[in-house]
């Protein structure tokens, strides 16, 4: 069996397993990259072992820790909160403050599932005591926590650049990132003023909202803790970017690494009891830290048996340069319907890239881009954690389910916005 009909076969054998039993799809690709590897390529149990993505698993753990003492004490909940009551004499710009502070939380660094599940609920609730359009609430919180989610240091802008270092360009993860990033900021920005008019955003009544406590003693720690990190992760970056070469500068920006970082934030954390480490780590995102890697190694099983090569063969025979990038933003859109967006869609497609590249002469970056953008859209989904989490904030079942129905058509516009914004050169190389 060629080995992209069996890495088809086995995502869609994992897709499936893990939708009808509702377990991590995760273990199914564990499972699969071994029994793959060892009875139809025979690799050996430790060679396959290996593709483990240890350095991104390390990653993810750390950061994901260091952001929970912060989600965990209620910090972040808590700025979000001041922000909102701050902007209760200007209603028309509540929905305003609403996507900034989604996209602050998930910009911070605890990323677009921890602003899902922490913000969504604040975010319905003031959006129902304002009467704001239930559909423009989730526009603005999936638009909000996807662009701050794309930071360079935050998760989902991890996870971009790692799986670009991985796949795509090896070094260049950054590049990739910063123009997902840019891309997601445009289109995304747009796609939600054009819903804030359409849903009537302006015309929002003045809302009565209750004054947030002020921060306790620990929740100051926190902040300061956090600026600090954030201060690291960044004067070290640019100052590289301004004077390469400098050689201080460049050893400081290479230790200065968003893992190394957060782990001395981890260690202030535990030394000025900001939190309790058990609570931190149970807001870890276990669940999609194993999806990613699981996805990563039975990606990485596929390429060592040859999957690239063979999909670049058929690549330049069938694919031409104008249709390339629609192709490629059309099945990442549908991908992300039935599987995540971080773990599976993006590792996956970016295998196509270099194939596409080479046959098309289409830019890597573009290409790469419109499927992380693609796939971020799908967010609005009723089956996305974002659409959950909002329906969950309806206590009324009759408007949960018109909201749900509307949710369905919600990923529809978006394809459609996505299709026109590509004709028209708003999803292009920004940098």
């Amino acid at each position: 069996m060629s080995p992209e009909l069996l890495f088809a076969l086995s995502l869609v054998l994992a897709l499936v397993l893990g939708f009808t039993t509702k377990v991590n799809t995760g273990y199914f690709a564990i499972m699969l990259a071994f029994i793959n590897g060892v009875f139809v390529y025979g690799f050996a149990v430790k060679k396959i072992a290996t593709m483990w993505p240890i350095y991104l698993f390390l990653m993810l753990f750390i950061v994901t820790l260091f952001y929970g003492f912060a989600i965990a004490n209620g910090t972040l909940v808590k700025v979000a909160e001041k922000i909102i009551y701050k902007s209760r004499n200007h209603p028309a710009a509540l929905p305003f403050v609403l996507f900034f502070i989604c996209m602050f939380f998930a910009g911070t660094g605890a990323g677009a599932p921890a602003t899902f599940a922490f913000i969504s609920p604040l975010v319905m609730t003031v959006c129902i005591r304002s009467q704001i359009s239930r559909v423009l609430a989730v526009v603005l919180i999936f638009t909000g926590a996807t662009i701050g989610s794309q930071f360079p240091f935050s998760v989902g802008g991890m996870i971009v650049a790692q799986v670009a270092d991985s796949t795509v360009s090896p070094g260049m993860g950054q590049i990739y990132c910063l123009n997902v990033l840019a891309n997601c900021f445009v289109s995304m920005t747009i796609f939600f003023l054009v819903s804030y008019f359409v849903l009537k955003g302006y015309k929002t009544p003045v809302v009565a909202i209750d004054k947030p406590d002020p921060f306790t003693p620990i929740q100051k720690k926190t902040l300061y803790i956090i600026l600090t990190v954030l201060i690291f992760i960044i004067v070290p970056a640019v100052l590289k970017e301004f004077f390469p070469g400098v050689k201080p500068i460049m050893s400081l920006a290479k230790l200065c690494d968003v893992t190394v970082v957060c782990a001395f934030g981890i260690i202030l954390c535990l030394l000025f009891r900001v939190g309790n480490e058990k609570e931190a780590v149970s807001k870890i995102p276990f669940a999609i830290i194993i999806m990613v890697c699981s996805m990563g190694m039975l990606i990485s099983l596929a390429v060592q048996a040859g999957l690239v090569q063979n999909i670049s063969n058929w690549v330049s025979a069938n694919v031409t340069s104008a249709a390339a990038p629609f192709i490629l933003l059309t099945a990442a859109g549908i991908m992300s319907f039935f599987a995540a967006t971080l773990g599976v869609v993006i590792p996956t497609l970016a295998l196509l890239v270099p194939s596409l590249a080479d046959a098309t002469g289409v830019s890597t970056v573009l290409l790469y881009s419109l499927i992380a953008v693609a796939g971020f859209y799908t967010g609005s989904s009723p089956f996305s954690t974002c659409g959950a989490m909002a329906l969950a904030g309806i206590n009324d079942e009759q408007e949960s389910n018109r909201l749900f129905k509307k949710l369905l058509l919600l990923p529809v516009a978006s394809m459609i916005f996505l299709w026109i914004s590509l004709a028209t050169g708003l999803l292009r190389v920004w940098i």
